[in-house]
């Protein structure tokens, strides 16, 4: 009778549940294992436990693949060992050991609470399909070695699961129940006659069944996209319910029987692809009594592969660009790129993020790239983009330099300029020709007569008379040149050399002093051929037609003065091989983004200062041409051919003076022949900001400027990054600032600290430029009042600023002195201040107490002298251990940490050590010790919690908490270790730390400690000037310590967004509130709070499920469940709007 109830009590309380768990490859999905059970020797919590599991498998475990079993964290298998597992096959056992190097059948290998078989290679242990695999954990293993350890089951009663998968193909789950005695209760009913036959009438019959149903084989199976099937099995007769939905609240419904079974399958139908439920079964028995199983998951099949979409490639630069896209649900991240669809470079995140975003590097510039995105789900669903390309920048040449003149002297000439301010820039390498200007760079027939970072050149050794042509380039890190700027100069000699006649004593008046003649433009009855294209020079250029030479710019058309009477017509313009007119000069800005156009008068409007680039098509000139020139103003460019772009390119920098620049285009050809065509660019005045002062307008510099511009009926910030320019950006010293942006529509605001900020109207841009002028005011009127208030003599003399603050500050300063004065000489006055300050004194002394018996005053300072170890331990170390809420996941402040040193006699004992090391926590709850070999133990204090943690008692793995600790022993045996464990610890549930008086007390003396400390600081400071004297000196110290010590401790945390609680019928806030957030695995209270008058609280959650619970007198509870943070990746406040209803309504 004893061996039979024993195998009753074990059949009876080991329940075996398979769970369909789905693993998707990229071909084929995952199967469900027909049969698994687990046959744990108890299911008593806390006790070591042997386990066998058998299961089916649905594939073949071929050699090379991985079979695991996962036990829920809970579970403690860290003393396993490979000689505590065996493995069989149809009951024919396979030899295991740590690796395959040997001949054996299987590799065993534990990490954390998973364990991994793994069918060797070339070993012949491959095991056929439907096959029952059999695994002994614990001293049940005696095949290869004989099993010692166990596994211990989890600390506390719950249902656990136990995950069978791997590479082979098949997966599923049991969940064991653990808790209880491995007991169950057997009732019978005895006839009151104590024998057989009819019953008598005497006794009082069965007695009534009080015992609710057994709900057992809870099975999830034909798992599919949209519909899964759950059955479960009832140890009596009982009508059977199932809740489901999408949250642990089954908001979806429950489907329920009508009549008394023992067994029963439902299937949900209509459900969403991939997504996971919770479910709950019930059963209740022909008396009533009722059972619940605990809520369980499982999650349909995932088959749709993530939507790829906004695909964009951002950042784009000369070596790299960032493509970046989204999709429907978390997803990993790929870019398959390289010059061809062939795609030789791949870059990669594992993260699973709807938001992608992932930089490509290496790259060459100027070239276009192809380019391909995928995107992986969770489930192995995957997902490709067409073929993209994207082309990356240009690293284009340094803009030419400006003002480039040649002053000529005795046999030298200066040339000086102004560099260009591109941030590669590397040098300028200057020429020099005679003759002609240089072609390019590297025109061999001229002579290079500089070359490095200068604005300024004095070339010597000239000859007098001889006309020198001369061509600046400036160059890039890259060895890119500018198209380069062109000046010419005739060196002579000095007028003191010249010989000249000796003057008569006095010149007649009718022969003034020699003077330069103007220059006269070819007398000629009708416009000349050159007149009507253009090509004499602009005024102020450093070639002068009249000089008597002929230069390089120069022809019989355009100066014929210099060279002669043309012996021909020139070439029209527009007619000739080429089809060249002014339509074809484009002007580029904003990086090239920008082309500017004409003004209905034929302007083409730039900013000062900016660089512009010229460019005509090559198309446009014939195929014969050997220079194009570019004047503007007084500077003469040189413009290279780009063959990649088919384009002749100068780069020039607007001069900083607003007026109209003439530009000329001269192209020569090879038969000598030329042709231009003349234009204008007009630098309009820049944007200003301005201020009035003295009734005088003063630009303002420093002020800053934003853009908007009008999209979709509505203004938005302007992004100025294509263009490559700042938004917002400040006024230079001058107070100018201007911008080139696409025609439409924009407004400009100017902010500046002290200043009312200015807006203008909707500026309508028809010219690419925006320039408005703005006006700023001062905020106060009585500061208006006072800059504009004219200054007595000022008008001649300089005003002092010193003075004025001198005048303006010594009437008060006397009168605040003769205050003191007739203070201090009072009488009652000095008796107060005597009095006062050992009232201070004593005041100082009871917030020492109070904070250090309410709010950890002592670990505070205990902090301050363990604060420089950390400090110069930081500089050795990179890690930190962390003592942290084991159930909010944040961070515990000013926790005491104590390593002790343990001996053998102290554990024989009952002993913790000897005391070596103690630590306080900062706000982070960060700690270490660098310790010495031996054998340690730690243990934690902290007011409001308890050590060590049973919530997370036999975890390891904590989410982003590795090594957790629980008060066992360290075994050190190296040399200056370095001890860094995580320690959780659980609020306490104590309900002197929860009862809403204590809080309300709580509250109360933190506000009154804070007005206190506040009031002994101002209190002394104004003692200190009745009475100065250094006791009353030392007190403000003093005060101002404990002033800072009840900021740190007394101060209570200040959320970024409070909750509200509020009456909802009348919409007001409610005061006095309790409002208590709880862990729901174990009903763990984890915080209270009483709102305050404005009915605010905010509580501050760590990765986990909670839920809230919201009570005050007269209204009905409100509870908020759940409270999902387990996928939040740092600790985030809990704020919600709760309403309470009366208890009326």
């Amino acid at each position: 009778m004893c061996i039979f109830r024993r195998i009753i009590r074990t059949i009876a309380t080991v329940a075996v549940i398979i769970t369909a768990s789905v693993a998707v490859v990229p071909t084929t999905f995952a199967a469900t294992l027909s049969m698994a059970n687990d046959y744990p020797s108890t299911l008593e919590t806390s006790q070591v436990a042997n386990h066998t599991l058998f299961f089916t498998t649905p594939t073949s475990i071929t050699e090379g693949s991985t079979l695991t079993l996962t036990f829920a964290s809970a579970f403690d298998t860290s003393s396993l060992v490979e000689d505590d597992i065996d493995l069989a096959d149809d009951g024919v056992d396979l030899t295991t050991a740590t690796d395959c190097s040997g001949t054996e059948k299987a590799s065993v290998s534990i990490v954390a609470d998973v364990i991994t078989l793994t069918v060797c290679p070339g070993d012949a242990g491959t095991i056929a399909i439907s096959s029952v695999v059999t695994v002994s954990i614990g001293t049940n293993a005696t095949n290869s070695g004989t099993g010692v350890n166990k596994i211990t089951n989890p600390s506390s009663a719950g249902d656990y699961f136990v995950s069978i998968a791997g590479t082979f193909g098949g997966s599923g789950s049991i969940i064991l129940p653990i808790g209880g005695d491995d007991s169950i209760e057997v009732t019978a009913t005895i006839p009151s006659s104590g024998g057989g036959g009819e019953q008598g009438t005497g006794g009082s019959g069965a007695p009534a069944d009080s015992t609710a149903p057994v709900i057992s084989q809870i099975v999830v199976s034909g798992l599919t996209t949209t519909s899964a099937t759950i059955s479960w099995s009832t140890n009596e007769p009982a009508i059977q319910a199932l809740s489901y939905g999408l949250t642990s609240g089954l908001e979806l419904g429950t489907k329920s029987t009508s009549s008394y079974f023992n067994s029963y399958a439902v299937m949900l139908d209509q459900l969403n692809e991939g997504t996971t439920y919770y479910f709950q079964i019930k059963a209740s028995d022909i008396t009533g009594n009722q059972a619940s199983s605990s809520i369980a998951t499982f999650t349909t099949l995932d088959e749709t592969a993530p939507v790829i979409s906004g695909i964009q490639v951002t950042d784009i630069t000369t070596t790299s660009a960032r493509v970046i896209w989204t999709t429907n649900e978390p997803a990993n991240s790929v870019v398959s790129y390289g010059t061809t669809s062939a795609y030789s470079n791949t870059v990669s995140q594992g993260s699973f993020v709807t938001a992608h975003s992932l930089l490509l590097t290496g790259l060459t510039q100027s070239t276009r790239y192809h380019f391909q995105v995928l995107s992986v789900d969770s489930s192995l669903n995957q997902a490709f983009s067409s073929d993209q390309t994207f082309v990356t920048d240009i690293d284009v040449p340094p803009a030419n330099v400006s003002g480039l003149t040649a002053a000529p002297g005795d046999r030298q000439v200066i040339l000086s300029w102004t560099n260009p301010t591109d941030e590669d820039l590397s040098g300028i390498r200057v020429l020099q020709c005679l003759n002609r200007y240089p072609t390019g760079s590297t025109d061999s027939t001229c002579e290079v007569i500089g070359d490095g970072l200068m604005t300024s050149l004095v070339q010597t050794g000239l000859s007098n008379g001889t006309t020198y042509f001369f061509g600046v380039f400036a160059y890039d890190q890259s060895g890119q040149f500018a198209s380069g700027a062109l000046v010419s100069a005739t060196p002579s000699a000095s007028e003191e050399e010249v010989p000249l006649p000796e003057p008569p004593e006095e010149l007649p008046p009718e022969k003034p002093l020699p003077q330069e003649p103007p220059v006269e433009p070819p007398q000629q009855t009708e416009p000349s051929e050159s007149e009507s294209t253009g090509t004499e020079l602009p005024q102020g250029s450093a070639v002068s037609c009249g000089d008597t030479l002929c230069s390089q710019t120069e022809s019989t058309v355009s100066c014929p003065q210099d060279c002669g009477e043309p012996s021909e017509e020139p070439t029209p313009l527009g007619e000739g091989e080429g089809t060249f007119s002014e339509a074809d000069i484009r002007y580029l800005v904003a990086d090239g983004s920008i082309a500017l156009k004409a003004t209905s008068s034929g302007v083409v409007d730039v900013l000062p200062t900016s660089t512009v680039r010229a460019t005509i098509p090559r198309f446009a000139l014939s195929d014969n041409v050997t220079s194009v020139y570019f004047t503007v103003g007084s500077d003469t460019y040189l413009m290279r051919l780009d063959d990649a772009l088919a384009l002749y390119v100068s780069d020039l920098t607007i001069p900083t003076v607003s007026t109209v620049l003439d530009v000329m285009v001269l192209i020569t050809f090879e038969d000598a022949s030329t042709q231009s065509v003349s234009s204008y660019l007009r630098a309009v005045v820049p944007g200003s900001i301005s201020q009035v002062i003295d009734g005088e307008e003063a630009t303002v510099s420093s002020a800053m400027i934003s853009l908007f511009e009008r999209s979709r009926n509505e203004f938005i910030v302007w992004d100025g990054s294509p263009y490559a320019q700042f938004n917002p950006t400040q006024t230079t010293s001058d107070g100018f600032f201007g911008w080139y942006v696409p025609n439409g529509m924009y407004v400009v605001r100017a902010q500046l600290d002290g200043y009312e900020f200015s807006q203008t109207e909707t500026l309508i841009v028809t010219n690419n430029i925006v320039n408005p002028h703005l006006a700023l005011a001062l905020i106060t009127q009585e500061q208006q009042e006072v800059s504009q208030e004219p200054v007595i003599g000022s008008t001649t003399e300089e005003f002092s600023f010193v003075s004025s603050v001198q005048a303006a500050l010594g009437a008060p300063l006397e009168s605040t002195q003769e205050i003191l004065t007739v203070i201090r000489e009072t009488p009652g006055v000095q008796e107060t201040a005597e009095i006062s300050l050992p009232a201070l004194a004593l005041t100082a002394t009871g917030s020492l107490i109070v904070l250090s018996a309410v709010f950890d005053l002592l670990p505070l300072l205990q902090y301050f002298f363990t604060a420089p170890i950390l400090f110069f331990g930081r500089l050795r170390r990179k890690s930190y251990g962390v003592v942290y809420n084991g159930i909010a996941k944040t961070p515990v402040d000013l926790a005491v940490v104590r390593l002790f040193q343990t001996t053998l006699e102290d554990l024989t004992l009952g002993k913790p050590g000897r005391l070596i090391q103690s630590r306080v926590t900062d706000k982070g709850g960060r700690y270490f010790f660098l310790v010495q070999p031996g054998v340690y133990r730690i243990g934690v204090t902290k007011n409001g919690f308890q050590f060590p943690s049973d919530y997370l008692h036999g975890t390891k793995i904590d989410g982003a908490y590795l090594d957790v600790y629980h008060g066992e022993l360290i075994n050190v045996t190296s040399d200056d270790a370095v001890i860094t464990a995580n320690i959780p610890l659980d609020p306490s549930q104590a309900d002197k730390y929860h009862t809403p008086t204590t809080i309300a007390r709580k509250n109360t003396l933190r506000k009154f400690q804070h007005v206190v400390a506040f009031s002994g600081v101002f209190s002394s400071i104004i003692f200190a000037v009745i009475r100065p004297n250094v006791l009353s000196l030392s007190m403000i110290l003093i005060q101002g310590v404990i002033y800072l010590f009840v900021r740190r401790l007394a101060t209570p945390y200040k959320p970024m967004s409070w909750g509200i609680v509020y009456d909802k019928k009348t919409g007001r806030p409610l005061s006095q509130v309790v409002a208590r957030i709880f862990e729901p695995k174990y009903n763990k209270l984890l915080e209270t709070q009483v709102t305050d008058s404005r009915g605010r609280y905010a509580f501050m959650l760590g990765p986990n499920l909670y839920y809230a619970v919201f009570q005050k007198p007269g209204f009905k509870k409100t509870e908020i469940n759940p409270i999902d943070y387990s996928h939040s990746e740092e600790p985030k406040g809990f704020s919600e709007k709760v309403s309470l209803e009366t208890e009326d309504s």
